[in-house]
Parts: C-alpha cells; structure tokens; sequence
C-alpha cells in the first residue's frame, strides 16, 4: 500500500478553481440552450383580474418636511451605511480569513 503526497502551490489550486468555474459555466450554457425560453412565456396563464372596492376619502394635503428633519434623516442613512458596510466588510474578512488558512492548511 503506497501513499502518496500532493503538493499544489496557489498557482496551482487557482488554476483548477478556474477550470472547475469554466466547465460549470459550459454546462450552465449547454443547458440553458435546450430550454426554449419564448414557449415558457406564451404558456404563462394570467391570473383573474381582482376588484377591490376603493373608498374615497378626503386627506390632509402632503407638507414637505423641513430641514431639520431632512437632515436627521440623512444623517441617520449615512451612519446605517458606514456600519452596515463595516460589518459586512468584517464578516468577509473573517470569512477569507478563515477559507484561506484551511486552504493553506490543506497544502502543507
């Protein structure tokens, strides 16, 4: 019973990451190809119209909000950007992090 050791560089994984990401892709179009898209959307049945009673009722004409309210808003749009993107960009980092050390791992 022999054994026998693989050593890949990270050229190597990259290059057959990429082969395995273009053949996947050649089977997607292959299958893609066979499906005839135009009788998928002849064959879409509508539903049944749906009739709602509406009531008409009288309301307060709109008011623009002034400019202390706009720029609380905007504000608070900036500050929900910055830490959503700052946890994202952590959860990914954290995510590469770990995928690239069980890869590297794997090589030893």
């Amino acid at each position: 019973m022999t054994t026998t050791i693989v050593a890949l560089s990270t050229a190597d994984v990259t290059v057959r990451s990429v082969v395995v990401c273009l053949l996947a892709l050649l089977a997607l179009v292959a299958v893609g190809g066979r499906i005839d898209w135009n009788a998928l959307r002849r064959n879409t049945s509508r539903p049944a119209p749906i009739y709602l009673r509406v009531d008409q009722r009288s309301t307060l004409p709109y008011q623009q909000p002034d400019i202390r309210k706009r720029a609380v808003a905007s504000g608070g749009l900036v500050l929900l950007a910055l830490v959503s993107g700052i946890v994202i960009a952590i959860a990914v980092s954290i995510v590469l992090a770990t995928a690239v050390g069980s890869v590297t791992s794997l090589l030893r």
